[in-house]
């Protein structure tokens, strides 16, 4: 792709990212503990404050030492723009995704929130921390990838709707409904894989693309496997995730070694 790779800024930025979603998660915790319902089992008063002392240390931690690597960041000059923008744009993510477990009108946009926080935001991260030069193969590679994460999210939105209606919880999953949300999950399956094919029209080498479409097949399962559930059949929730996981799992990384081997 052009430029020096530097092996370390790269896994700075790894540990960076996981830093600070660990941290969030960490964080969303300590909130969710303020409602009792959200104890653990049998877990006394202080109990409860004792482990909401722990979970504050560690997300101090946490973001102390996140902070420590953007401040290392700005000292060697690699910090412009490009970074300080995504830093900023994953702390707002963040933040929104803390207040949802207090929040309930949150809560339908959490997969929208992780998305960009899981499947945007760290190729761009680690893109930029390479370069200062933006490249259009960057927004190629996530528009095909983005469609894939969210049949994932609407899998697990699937997994846990009878769970989420029964204690009236407004999620996305329950907002759309069981037999939309098959049917989306489906269509984003293989609009993946259009979208995908679209890429190399707009400019991305075939040589780098083609590897993604050998998950084509498992997709085709999943979309297979769901329709069998839509039809009567007893889900196999282990296998669709695994189907599901794979098409956004296996194509990332194989675009991602893709783009770092040339």
């Amino acid at each position: 792709m052009g430029g020096d790779h530097d092996p370390m800024r790269l896994v700075q930025g790894g540990i960076f990212l996981l830093l600070v979603m660990m941290g969030l998660d960490y964080l969303k915790y300590l909130m969710a503990l303020q409602e009792q319902r959200c104890w653990p089992k049998e877990a006394t008063l202080p109990q409860v404050r004792q482990i909401r002392r722990i979970t504050a240390i560690i997300v101090a931690t946490f973001f102390t030492v996140a902070a420590t690597l953007v401040i290392r960041w700005q000292s060697e000059g690699t910090l412009w723009q490009g970074p300080v923008l995504l830093i900023l744009v994953t702390l707002l993510f963040g933040v929104l995704e803390v207040l949802s477990a207090r929040k309930a009108f949150l809560q339908p946009y959490l997969p929208l929130m992780d998305l960009a926080l899981l499947v945007i935001i760290p190729p761009a991260f680690a893109f930029y921390l390479q370069t200062d030069a933006p490249h259009t193969f960057l927004l190629l590679a996530v528009l095909g990838l983005a469609p894939a994460y969210l049949a994932y999210a609407l899998l697990e939105q699937l997994f846990q709707y009878e769970w989420d209606e029964r204690l009236e919880l407004k999620t996305l999953g329950t907002m759309l409904g069981w037999e939309n949300i098959m049917a989306l999950h489906n269509y984003l399956i293989l609009f993946a894989y259009v979208l995908m094919a679209l890429t190399s029209l707009l400019g991305m080498p075939w040589f780098i693309l083609w590897p993604v479409f050998l998950t084509l097949p498992i997709g085709l399962l999943e979309i297979w496997l769901m329709e069998r559930v839509r039809n009567g059949g007893k889900p196999l929730w282990a296998v669709m995730r695994i189907a599901t996981g794979s098409v956004y799992v296996i194509p990332a990384y194989l675009l991602a070694f893709a783009f770092w081997v040339r």
